[in-house]
């Protein structure tokens, strides 16, 4: 290999590099071991809190039975006999129109050293039924209404602060929790009395609920005529689910946000028509009060750029190595890309108690620094220490845009690797890489072995 000393370098090099993926992909299961404590303290606050909640509801649930005379045939015989049958059925109206105004205030929850927000809402809605009357699905059939209810539900019960409010024709009901053997399709309902029922005419209805959750509130849009309009002091609100709201105003101070959905573009009512006993997901919209910055997804996105971050490194010193004619020993290039790798996991740590920019700034300023004191002794002098430092800042600086802006990271990430390679063929132009390979360089044909010869 002394034959050839540029290749034995980048041999070397290359197995150095093989060499810190290791510590590289512990960094990233440190990460995921991190992420997964936080989820766990999620769970625990949720358990103890209440969890994500869904308001479903309300709707108008009304058994019946439908009682009519079949034919059946008597044994061999030919002859038929009439029989009496009963059926039960049930019938469901759904909200004409549902407006809601809710407003969420927001409190801060520790398990150790993770955060998670709670909130509380509270929340009012006004809407109407129509009732049509229930057709015989029998020819000759009579139809015996049950017992109505209103039923609604949420998320998680264990949030309701309070018994839910509910006023149905101008009377109030008292809601209370439906029983499971009744397998009805929502957990809470308040009897309604079946003379209030008339076909054609309107049962408004009001309802007013205190509602604890954690990380995301939604709603299912049952009504014909859905409208949500939601007020917080939380700055960073995430919408989801299946609708994005009409409108809305995001500042410091809070958001507001309006929704407006019919039955026309929602599938919610016809995915509850579904039986009871079939597992279905009901369309609808949510906001989740999520950190901006999740600094688990932040920190795992860097270290995907880790290994292009060493290869840049050692590039640079490789080029300037055969340019400059320094001498950087491969044990002094796995302490530099030591200290590249140290970056990730003392980001990791610094994140969990300070905003991710200044653990961002606090990481790279101690690695360059570092570096910088390093190199200035590797290479003979602050100049050439100073000038390896500012190639550094660089680096984490255009790392630090890539991970702020995700949708532009390809773009930038390209237009680096472009750089780097415009700025190594700008640096090598000159280099003479025969004689820095170790071996001669191929010689130009002599012009004695053209000279023709005398045939005389």
């Amino acid at each position: 290999m002394n034959k050839y000393p540029l290749l034995s370098k980048v041999l070397v090099i290359g197995l150095l590099m093989m060499l810190l993926s290791i510590p590289l992909m512990m960094v990233r299961e440190v990460i995921q071991e991190r992420s997964q404590n936080r989820e766990t303290a999620v769970a625990e606050v949720a358990r103890a809190h209440a969890g994500a909640q869904t308001v479903t509801g309300p709707v108008l649930y009304v058994p019946y039975t439908e009682t009519f005379l079949r034919t059946v045939p008597v044994g061999d015989s030919g002859l038929t006999r009439e029989e009496r049958v009963t059926q039960s059925h049930v019938a469901i109206r759904f909200p004409v129109r549902m407006d809601t105004r809710a407003r969420l205030t927001t409190e801060t929850r520790w398990r150790g050293i993770f955060h998670i927000t709670v909130y509380t809402s509270s929340q009012e809605s006004q809407g109407r039924f129509v009732w049509s009357d229930v057709q015989p699905r029998e020819k000759g059939g009579q139809i015996a209404l049950g017992q109505p209810r209103v039923l609604m539900g949420v998320g998680d019960l264990r949030g309701l602060l309070s018994a839910p409010q509910l006023k149905v024709g101008g009377r109030v009901l008292a809601v209370v929790p439906t029983l499971s053997a009744q397998r009805m399709p929502l957990p809470l309902g308040a009897p309604v009395d079946a003379a209030s029922l008339r076909a054609g005419e309107a049962l408004t209805f009001e309802l007013r609920m205190e509602l604890a959750g954690t990380g995301r509130i939604g709603w299912v849009p049952l009504a014909d005529e859905n409208s949500v309009h939601l007020q917080s002091s939380w700055p960073h609100p995430s919408f989801g689910g299946d609708f994005l709201p009409r409108s809305r105003s995001v500042g410091p101070q809070g958001f507001e946000a309006q929704w407006n959905v019919t039955s026309l573009s929602a599938q919610a009512q016809q995915q509850f028509l579904q039986p009871v006993d079939k597992a279905h997901v009901l369309e609808g919209f949510s906001v989740s009060l999520d950190h901006p910055v999740d600094v688990y997804r932040m920190t795992e996105r860097a270290t995907k750029y880790a290994m292009m971050f060493v290869v840049l490194t050692f590039a640079a010193f490789f080029v300037l190595e055969m340019v400059r004619q320094w001498r950087i020993h491969p044990m002094q290039y796995l302490m530099i890309g030591a200290a590249l790798v140290l970056f990730f996991l003392l980001l990791l740590s610094l994140a969990e108690h300070m905003d991710f920019v200044w653990a961002y700034t606090v990481a790279s300023s101690a690695c360059i620094g570092l570096l910088a004191h390093y190199l200035r002794h590797v290479l003979g002098g602050w100049r050439p220490g100073l000038a390896m430092s500012g190639l550094l800042v660089a680096l984490y600086g255009v790392l630090y845009g890539i991970l702020v802006s995700e949708d532009n990271a390809l773009m930038m990430g390209s237009l680096l690797l472009f750089g780097v390679l415009a700025a190594i063929m700008v640096a090598t132009r000159q280099v003479d890489w025969y004689s820095v390979m170790g071996s001669p360089p191929p010689q130009a044909p002599s012009m004695a072995n053209n000279v023709p010869v005398d045939a005389r």
